[in-house]
């Protein structure tokens, strides 16, 4: 997904969310999750996951100022190399162990 130790996106609710310029669907093998790709240069754009209609996972590099949303989760952390450090608030070696604890992250995040 990136040529990077890591990728970021940020959650946006999907109500409202609106893309300009063409994109494609890919990711098909990933399961519970379609990823939105960028035409022209195939960069990935957004990720929706099934069941969680709500939002959209938007890379953060596709936006104007990026600088705004500094990490607040790392995610996957068991394969993260040694050397790549965030400051994010909340890290877990996969994902949040419930859909309770998701959400009290995503109350945490929405006090800020």
């Amino acid at each position: 997904m990136s040529a990077s130790a890591y990728s970021l996106a940020t959650l946006f609710p999907s109500r409202g969310f609106s893309c300009s310029g063409d994109l494609i669907r890919g990711g098909l093998g990933c399961g519970a999750r379609v990823h939105y790709y960028c035409k022209a240069c195939l960069s990935l754009v957004y990720t929706q996951v099934e069941g969680a209609d709500d939002r959209i996972n938007l890379r953060t590099s596709v936006l104007d100022d990026a600088a705004l949303f500094s990490p607040f989760v790392e995610l996957m952390t068991d394969e993260k190399v040694p050397w790549a450090q965030v400051p994010a608030v909340h890290s877990f070696d996969r994902f949040p162990a419930s859909i309770d604890e998701f959400k009290a992250l995503l109350d945490e995040y929405s006090k800020r």
